[in-house]
């Protein structure tokens, strides 16, 4: 389905997410706004440029007119967490074998004795493909035993000969010296050109063993995969007539080149959620809201962070997908099994729980006579009244009713003596409680546990199934306030055209701060600069478009993680200056800093920035009633599974909608791609750019 309204672009650029359950595209010329919604497919190339070409057609676009396109992808992370990808192989300092395996003594839950450690269970490589190599590198980068080269291609055969296509090579300290890994790089590439070779001095130079070797060997397994799926991706888009320069998401929040990611795919882990957290923040910012908790609820899952009037990073010891340890930027993104797809289901001591299994898109809710007899979230919300199967997808997809309603009997109402589930509303309701309350808790994890006030905050509800959830979550928490964009269902595709190129540079230098050379560290900075120069000068942006952020991580003498603070050069008294920071920021993160221990100034961070032509947001008429926006009335299910409430509401069309109206709760909002709920107690208000702000003073 299509929708269309005004924008400010002068090129004609295409964001496309693709998620779990859909595949969402939004393209934006200088005069129009358009946005498609396509299912996901097993290969997401062909959902992507299904998308991409629709909506074209749609706008009356040709491919040759589109100027650039923006593309957020699952296919690293699905194939991490599906332990899929290239049979990978890796190249070590003698000694540090088993180090992929041993990991640290903190295991991710400390005092269980039946765990399971994902790295050892699943490991990344197995150690019949780590070898051993015969080298050594000391602190601050002495050479103490020189590369055997001809070791490295007698080990690197024995693994080309067992299948091996990718190679992590990841030697000691080489974040202090890379001479060693890029001459092992140059020997493979001369002896065995096609087998993929991932260096730990170009794909995270810090130190840290486990995690830069960890990271490392995720990106060898990965780049075959990525660089195989981008290929396809530009090949079918070019078959189809596009020459539009292509860039995809980082897990950092910023896009970078087809090369730059087939090369590196580590850095795309949460690709598709990251676009969400920048949408985020992009439609607060458009309403003067600084502080937001971001709700992105789709068909699989929901994704959620927090916006304390900036984006924030995840922090390095809690940086984990799908179990595995990653040190590669990336925005402080929690994600939980909860969508529209979530079944609902009772376990064998008859416990009732909601997701993490998911009816995805295909064969989707029971609703969707596709084959699937189980209830979903989505179900419950057509039995509630709250879905209109008339409308969903503007039409384009028949719902049938009925097939909720037999879905809830016979999975749980038939199941169960319980007087929640006595008949099918009490069903629904118990299964949308059990689902919002499995996102507060996620919530309250990512706000209070980290001081964080929740109450304070507005909360930005999108994606195809958050407009429904937002006020009843909202009410758990005391959040007051709810924001919800407009077309919901494709924000995180929004979110792209938000984005700038982004490519962060690190190296490690451990040094005590007051012992840091102001000459050396200036230095160390021109070269990570240098890099990010070269790069954004590959992606052919133009200089004037160009700004860098330095940086540098600090933590005391002993302790375990650091923290990262603005670096502005080494005028003056900087060491006096950056220690001030560093402890500025420890108190805001901890509550306290200590005055007279030593600082150690850890790593140092260049950030260079490619600023991309900027989305201006649509604008909607100021004229129009709230009447000559409603489109019936329904009865809609509210209240508990104890004590259910049948209320007859009216429903609006969004598009109808003038800036400035004001709806009174209860009301259901359609639009083509989401449902608004706006609850008793609750007051929605919609503004110039189209977005809809939900407020209550229930606390």
């Amino acid at each position: 389905m299509v929708s269309k309204s005004t924008d400010g672009s002068s090129e004609t650029r295409v964001g496309v997410d693709v998620g779990g359950t859909n595949t969402d595209v939004i393209l934006v010329t200088e005069d129009d706004e358009f946005t498609f919604k396509t299912p996901s497919t097993a290969d997401p190339s062909q959902s992507t440029i299904t998308g991409i070409v629709e909506v074209c057609r749609h706008a009356g676009i040709e491919p040759g007119d589109v100027d650039q396109i923006l593309h957020g992808t699952t296919v690293a992370t699905n194939a991490l967490i599906e332990h899929e990808g290239a049979k990978t192989g890796l190249l070590t300092t003698n000694g540090f074998r088993d180090v992929l395996h041993i990991g640290r003594h903190r295991k991710p839950h400390s005092f269980s004795l039946q765990q399971t450690i994902v790295w050892q269970e699943q490991p990344i490589v197995e150690r019949r493909h780590r070898k051993e190599i015969t080298e050594r590198i000391y602190p601050p980068g002495d050479v103490i035993t020189s590369l055997d080269e001809d070791e490295v291609l007698a080990q690197t055969g024995d693994l080309v000969a067992d299948g091996v296509e990718s190679i992590a090579v990841c030697y000691l300290h080489s974040y202090l010296n890379r001479e060693h890994e890029d001459r092992t790089k140059e020997l493979i590439h001369e002896k065995f050109p096609d087998v993929s070779v991932s260096t730990s001095s170009e794909v995270v130079a810090q130190f840290r063993e486990f995690e830069r070797f960890t990271t490392t060997a995720i990106n060898a397994r990965l780049e075959p995969v990525m660089s195989t799926y981008l290929t396809r991706l530009s090949d079918g888009l070019a078959d189809e007539g596009f020459d539009a320069e292509v860039l995809i998401m980082q897990s950092n929040g910023g896009m970078a080149s087809v090369q730059n990611v087939a090369e590196q795919p580590v850095t795309t882990l949460v690709s598709g959620p990251a676009a969400g957290v920048l949408s985020a923040a992009f439609e607060g910012g458009n309403v003067d809201e600084p502080n937001l908790v971001m709700l992105d609820m789709g068909g699989t899952s929901a994704d959620i962070s927090v916006i304390p009037g900036r984006v924030l990073e995840r922090d390095p010891r809690d940086s984990t997908v799908g179990g595995y340890p990653t040190i590669t930027p990336m925005l402080d993104i929690e994600t939980i099994g909860a969508g529209g797809g979530s079944i609902a289901w009772f376990d064998d001591a008859m416990g009732f729980n909601v997701g993490p299994k998911s009816a995805g898109a295909n064969p989707g809710p029971a609703c969707y006579a596709r084959g699937n007899d189980q209830p979903t979230t989505t179900d419950a919300q057509v039995v509630l009244g709250r879905i209109d199967p008339d409308s969903f997808l503007g039409g384009d997809l028949d719902l049938e009713p009925e097939r909720s309603r037999d879905a809830l009997q016979t999975q749980l109402c038939d199941r169960t003596d319980q007087a929640q589930f006595e008949t099918p509303e009490q069903a629904a309701l118990a299964t949308l409680e059990v689902a919002n309350t499995n996102m507060y808790r996620a919530i309250r994890e990512q706000t209070v546990q980290r001081g964080y006030d929740p109450r304070e905050y507005t909360m930005v509800a999108f994606g195809g199934a958050g407009p429904m959830h937002g006020a009843s979550i909202a009410e758990k928490l005391e959040v007051s306030t709810v924001l919800v964009p407009p077309s919901p269902g494709i924000a995180s595709a929004r979110g792209l055209l938000t984005g700038n190129v982004k490519y962060d540079y690190q190296q490690t230098i451990s040094s005590p701060l007051e012992e840091v050379d102001g000459e050396f560290i200036e230095e160390a900075f021109d070269r990570l600069e240098t890099r990010g120069r070269e790069q954004l000068e590959r992606d052919e942006i133009d200089p004037s478009r160009w700004t860098f952020r330095s940086s540098v991580d600090c933590l005391y003498d002993g302790q375990g993680y650091e923290l990262n603070i603005d670096f502005d050069g080494t005028d003056g008294d900087w060491h006096a200056r950056l220690r001030e920071r560093f402890e500025e920021r420890h108190e805001a993160e901890y509550g306290h800093y200590f005055e007279d221990d030593p600082v150690e100034l850890l790593n140092v961070r260049v950030t260079a920035i490619g600023d991309v032509e900027s989305y201006a947001p649509p604008e909607i008429a100021a004229d129009g009633t709230l009447e000559t926006a409603k489109t019936t009335e329904s009865t809609i299910v509210f209240g508990t599974p104890d004590a259910p409430e049948k209320l007859t509401v009216p429903r609006y069309e969004r598009e109808k909608l003038a800036a400035g109206t004001e709806i009174d709760g209860p009301a259901i909002v359609d639009e083509f791609d989401s449902t608004v709920v706006v609850n008793p107690d609750w007051t929605a208000t919609v503004e110039a750019n189209g977005s809809i702000i939900l407020t209550t003073e229930k606390r």
